[in-house]
């Protein structure tokens, strides 16, 4: 079953529909006004992932019309508009201002990898949803190698996640690249950086348009804050 997605955008963010389209199934909206919000939450009503993007204060009144959506809803800001809205239920993810659009397709893509397309190992986004719910702060972590070892190191070379409970992961690559003795040896060393209680849902992703390179993408959330 196709997991509906969409991306309502609002104030002055500017994103590149066309790259946007390329993604089967992702649907585009765009608040300009109060009529347009009802308009578009009509639309929406039945989808399972919302992403709503904003480069301002708009998030904070977003999550008001947007709160009686039964989806999951990530907020997506610049990392100084996430220590602003602190208080957001469901997920916030911060990336950096620099590049944030292109940031903010790899951060689509990447969900519709885990969800949408072909798998070896597929995510099931009732425990995507479970795992993810208000999380709050979260970020993302995406890496590329020649193997899936060097990938996860990629992706975690500048990120601590001692402190995360809830991670989803996601490997993409050609089937013969991600054999399940390298998949399970690379989740064993992201479980010993963590928590004996954080808890992990994983999928891998076919794409033979990959030759021999290994991407991996990792929602990480639900951070415990040191005394």
């Amino acid at each position: 079953m196709t997991v509906k997605i969409s991306v309502v955008t609002i104030g002055s963010i500017d994103i590149d529909a066309d790259a946007f389209k390329k993604i089967e199934g992702i649907e585009i909206f765009k608040v300009t006004d109060r009529k347009s919000c009802d308009e578009i939450l009509g639309k929406i009503a039945n989808d399972d992932f919302v992403f709503i993007i904003s480069d301002g204060r708009e998030v904070y009144y977003a999550e008001k019309f947007f709160s009686r959506l039964p989806a999951l809803k990530i907020y997506i800001v610049t990392e100084a508009q996430a220590a602003d809205n602190k208080n957001l239920r469901d997920v916030i993810i911060q990336l950096p201002a620099q590049d944030f659009t292109k940031s903010i397709h790899d951060v689509i893509n990447a969900f519709n990898d885990m969800l949408n397309v072909e798998k070896v190992m597929a995510l099931d986004f009732a425990d995507i949803k479970n795992l993810l719910k208000n999380s709050g702060k979260a970020f993302v972590a995406i890496g590329e190698g020649s193997s899936v070892d060097v990938a996860v190191q990629n992706a975690f070379e500048n990120h601590d996640i001692k402190s995360a409970r809830s991670l989803v992961v996601n490997f993409k690559s050609t089937k013969e690249n991600l054999s399940m003795a390298e998949l399970n040896a690379a989740l064993e060393k992201i479980k010993d950086t963590l928590s004996e209680d954080t808890q992990i849902v994983w999928g891998a992703t076919i794409d033979d348009s990959f030759g021999d390179k290994v991407k991996v993408a990792v929602l990480v959330g639900k951070f415990i804050q040191s005394n």
